[in-house]
């Protein structure tokens, strides 16, 4: 019981016995999601048995968490965000995403998330290198089609650009690199609009980009809001941790998970702005949150901390029953 959290952040079977659960999970959960509403941009040119609930989405929607989950894990060794060999990102995603039943689906959101996760290689490669322009055009591209698919995202790029500062790989080639690979997704569809003749297509998504609706609280369920006090309390706990240690990790270490915490906090405050889009917003605040979360499991392993995971242990899994079979 006392080595409970120690146990589970070092054993190397933690992680594949949590996948395993998060497997069944998933299949006992049943189909609690609902497909997004009508969003402008290339999903809407998906085929129904993709974009609908059947089998297919479902099963897509799981592989789609199941490569977010190995993709962390090749985050935290190319980075080394965590102090020990450990692979408490990874396992923390899992359960966070496994009690998110109602994201149980191919979304955009689910694109979205491993388009960020995706740019975060090159976007925190961007330390302190000089030359910097390929990493930071290849992270803003990703960027760029996270925007095609949720044209909402373009309110991420102000946060890459800053993230770009913290990281100190900030120059007149480092920026231009950045705009041009937010607009390349952007001029490719743009292109093939005018040559389909669908460049409303295009409009659609400018105009999405710019349409904000806020509100649309009553639209949630309890489960909802459940669920994502959790997540955002799972992520405070880690960043409060982080930021009380910070003089453990290295000095690299602290920038990345600087720029993670940034990044936390907006895709919280995206939520809290913007309800109705909450779906899609999710799976991609889950990746800061898994970061700062796994951060505190691997690296604060006192009797407070070991009370701590315990109990947020005892929490995912009542709310994981809750949104199942109750709520």
């Amino acid at each position: 019981m006392k080595q409970f959290q120690h146990r589970l952040a070092i054993s190397p079977t933690s992680l594949h016995t949590i996948v395993i659960i998060m497997t069944l999970a998933w299949i006992i959960s049943g189909s609690t999601a609902q497909p997004p509403a009508s969003i402008a941009g290339l999903w809407s040119l998906l085929p129904g048995g993709i974009t609908g609930t059947g089998l297919l989405n479902r099963v897509l929607a799981m592989a789609a968490a199941a490569l977010a989950v190995y993709i962390l894990g090749e985050l935290n060794i190319s980075q080394i965000l965590l102090r020990i060999n450990s692979r408490a990102i990874s396992f923390t995603f899992a359960a966070l995403i496994t009690i998110s039943t109602f994201i149980h689906t191919f979304q955009p959101g689910m694109l979205v998330m491993l388009c960020l996760l995706m740019s975060y290689f090159t976007l925190f490669s961007s330390y302190q290198i000089e030359d910097s322009a390929t990493l930071t055009y290849v992270s803003f591209l990703y960027l760029g089609i996270s925007i095609l698919l949720f044209p909402k995202m373009i309110w991420m790029a102000p946060v890459y650009w800053l993230s770009m500062y913290i990281l100190r790989a900030v120059n007149v080639r480092s920026v231009c690199a950045s705009v041009l690979g937010l607009l390349t997704p952007l001029w490719v569809v743009v292109s093939i609009s005018y040559c389909m003749g669908r460049i409303d297509m295009f409009v659609g998504i400018a105009a999405q980009m710019i349409h904000i609706t806020l509100g649309g609280y009553s639209q949630h369920t309890a489960a909802q809001t459940m669920t994502v006090w959790i997540c955002f309390m799972v992520f405070l706990i880690g960043f409060l941790d982080c930021y009380s240690r910070i003089n453990l990790d290295k000095t690299r270490t602290r920038t990345i998970l600087m720029v993670v915490s940034l990044h936390g906090f907006v895709l919280y405050l995206f939520i809290l702005l913007w309800p109705a889009n909450l779906n899609t917003l999710l799976p991609a605040a889950l990746i800061p949150t898994a970061i700062m979360g796994g951060h505190y499991v691997a690296n604060d392993q006192t009797p407070l901390s070991n009370i701590i995971v315990w109990m947020a242990t005892i929490i995912i899994f009542t709310c994981y029953i809750l949104n199942t079979w109750i709520l």
